[in-house]
């Protein structure tokens, strides 16, 4: 399934997200500067905004994602903002690099869900690490799923440049995995004066442009305590910290690994 949030979202997918980006980037850039890290990798970094923020921040930032309509949309944005930061458009799993980094952050749920995949990623990064590097990575605590919401339409609006994009989604368990099925409305929004006849509704209309909708589905890995201390123990690092950031009403958790020595 190639998705529409890799590709025709892109210019909307930092404002979909609905994160305060900043906030963001300053927690994770204290935990960088607690370890004494220089250097991070973003895994997955979708649209660029975290390795825009920690370049600014003072971080000799680098960005990789899969998708080039998202390392494209992070160039051109970097640019535009007078930011210095590096950008790969190509799979982390090839990424095959003499030097290592000091850190690596797989934010926006980037990491994968099934605990083979999430072995994978996990050594993947180890390799790109210094000895006693660290990754930061947010995840969803088992704890904290809100059941009321599983299975309800869930209806949010945008606007952006005079866009509105319109999102309803609907979700569904699967063991500890949430399975979200959206779908994605956009179209301009309306004239200031409505013409009264409908032929001249229609018109209008079509000068603005028709409406386009998106089918997306997005998977998200809840955890225990124990999920984690096992998963990143077997892939060759330890738990250090974790801390939570708040989000529409419930809290968005994230773990600290060091790479052993």
């Amino acid at each position: 399934m190639i998705r529409p949030l890799y590709n025709e979202l892109v210019p909307y997918y930092e404002l979909l997200e609905g994160r305060d980006w900043v906030a963001e980037a300053e927690r994770v850039s204290s935990v960088l500067r607690k370890h004494g890290c220089k250097s991070v990798i973003d895994l997955g970094c979708g649209t660029g905004r975290h390795v825009r923020e920690l370049a600014r921040l003072g971080f000799d930032a680098t960005g990789i994602d899969i998708s080039r309509h998202n390392i494209s949309f992070a160039r051109r944005k970097a640019a535009d903002e007078g930011v210095k930061a590096h950008f790969v458009c190509g799979s982390y799993y090839d990424l095959s690099r003499s030097e290592q980094f000091d850190a690596a952050v797989c934010l926006n749920w980037s990491i994968p869900v099934k605990d083979d995949q999430i072995r994978r990623i996990l050594r993947k990064a180890n390799t790109l690490l210094r000895q006693r590097g660290i990754l930061v990575f947010d995840y969803e605590r088992t704890s904290e799923i809100v059941w009321e919401d599983v299975g309800k339409p869930i209806v949010e609006t945008w606007v952006q440049k005079g866009k509105v994009i319109a999102r309803v989604s609907v979700g569904r368990m699967r063991s500890d995995i949430l399975v979200s099925d959206d779908v994605y409305l956009t179209f301009f929004t309306p004239p200031a004066a409505i013409p009264k006849d409908e032929a001249s509704r229609y018109r209008a209309v079509e000068q603005e442009g028709s409406v386009k909708a998106y089918v997306d589905r997005s998977f998200v890995r809840f955890f225990s305590p124990t999920e984690l201390r096992r998963l990143a123990r077997v892939s060759g690092f330890e738990r250090a910290a974790e801390f939570a950031l708040p989000r529409k009403g419930y809290r968005r958790c994230y773990a600290v690994l060091v790479k052993k020595a």
